[in-house]
């Protein structure tokens, strides 16, 4: 079996900062007996031939100079698009140059299957090489995709992807809705399969008990921890607020913030104001391999996600997973896919979107609460974030409700 994956997001190199998701689970495909090659665009600095882990890598130019290849990574193609009218005037070239390479991969490497991941621009530029070629095509949607860039005609675009894929996987109960809701005709199958995640790394406990000393000014002070982009949408800044009414009811508490992001300087302005620059930790970017510590040295983790002007939700949200398989108590909002992971009162606590006030009596609630309420929850969230979120899990369910399932109906 061959598949080729077509994405916008991929390490460009060993090491790299941008998301891990899809290679991880182009690994474990390639674990699992899966020959594996994938395209991604270009970034200077990056090869583009190259082997990682035993996934093929293969990645196009889109621009001169390479410098100028600038649509995609650092932050993401939404981001750079809002960020530069230029990048939005390269994004039509960029298509055009994905399109004569994926088509030129699927005539080379004649994959049993093409799965792409996004329906704009992947999705669309698939759905046209797979139609040309009868090649078998998986649509992989991830939320951001369905939730913003909703003109007329690239819901047209997405629908036309929804309607020609032979399978379309979709990463929470939220996602599946919007794609339905874009194509309620279609009959193409639609399966549910969250994004994968790695298991989590042995840490040693004086290793994880160092970095909470070195986080906290006094030792009796609770550590809140965020985790994520440094964007309004993901409510860093009612995780901020938040902290405000936490210590004015005399907990003695900090935030910790792990991220890089467009809005950074926002929120340290915010921090200044609320005069809270002492009990915020602004840590910048942390490698993945390196973020288990701090769950398991924090007291409590938040993800005040919320929906953004763009239209933009959480549609799945991997650090809660991460966060719940530490051991790591969980507070997220009420938003999206994020009550797929975060079941209230079962895996962490749920609270209103945009709300710091309800955000502040969740975390009060969880840092008053004794270590045996606390392990009731975290102990099952921990079991159920293995049993569903686990790369290896994800992608036998991936493998049986796609090739699988497709190859018995063809008999």
């Amino acid at each position: 079996m061959k598949i080729l994956i077509v994405t916008s997001n991929y390490p460009r190199w060993m090491g790299d900062t941008t998301t891990p998701f899809v290679h991880n689970f182009a690994r474990e495909l390639v674990k699992q007996n899966i020959q594996v090659r994938v395209l991604a665009p270009h970034y200077e600095g990056a090869q583009t031939k190259e082997s990682m882990d035993g996934v093929e890598v293969r990645r196009f130019r889109y621009w001169l100079p390479l410098r100028g290849q600038t649509v995609c990574y650092q932050g993401g193609a939404l981001g750079n698009l809002k960020k530069s009218p230029l990048n939005k005037l390269k994004l039509p070239i960029l298509v055009l140059c994905e399109l004569l390479a994926l088509l030129k991969e699927v005539i080379s490497y004649k994959p049993d299957w093409v799965n792409s991941h996004w329906l704009i621009p992947q999705g669309f530029v698939a759905s046209i090489v797979c139609k040309l070629t009868g090649t078998k095509h998986i649509a992989t949607v991830h939320g951001g995709d369905v939730f913003a860039l909703n003109s007329n005609i690239l819901l047209m675009f997405k629908r036309f992807v929804i309607n020609t894929a032979d399978k379309v996987t979709v990463n929470s109960s939220v996602t599946e809705a919007k794609v339905k809701k874009i194509a309620p005709m279609t009959s193409t199958p639609i399966v549910r399969i969250p994004t994968g995640i790695l298991p989590a790394p042995k840490c040693s406990i004086e290793n994880v008990q160092l970095l909470r000393q070195s986080l906290q000014q006094t030792a009796d002070e609770k550590l809140i921890l965020f985790v994520g982009r440094l964007s309004e949408e993901k409510g860093v800044g009612d995780a901020i607020k938040a902290l405000k009414i936490v210590r004015d009811k005399e907990l003695h508490a900090r935030l910790i913030i792990v991220g890089e992001g467009h809005d950074k300087a926002t929120f340290i302005a915010l921090t200044q104001s609320l005069k809270l620059n002492e009990y915020v930790n602004f840590i910048g970017w942390v490698d993945s391999k390196e973020i288990y510590p701090y769950f398991r040295a924090c007291d409590v983790f938040v993800g005040p996600s919320k929906q953004a002007e763009s239209g933009w939700i959480e549609a799945q949200g991997l650090t809660f997973v991460e966060a719940m398989l530490a051991g790591c108590p969980v507070i997220g909002s009420n938003s999206g896919g994020i009550p797929d992971a975060v079941q209230n009162g079962k895996t962490g606590w749920l609270v209103e979107p945009n709300n710091p006030v309800a955000l502040q009596n969740a975390i009060s609630l969880v840092l008053t609460s004794s270590q045996s309420e606390l392990e009731q929850i975290t102990h099952y969230a921990q079991k159920f974030a293995e049993d569903n979120y686990i790369i290896s899990n994800v992608v036998n369910t991936f493998i049986s409700n796609t090739f699988q399932r497709t190859n018995e109906g063809a008999k």
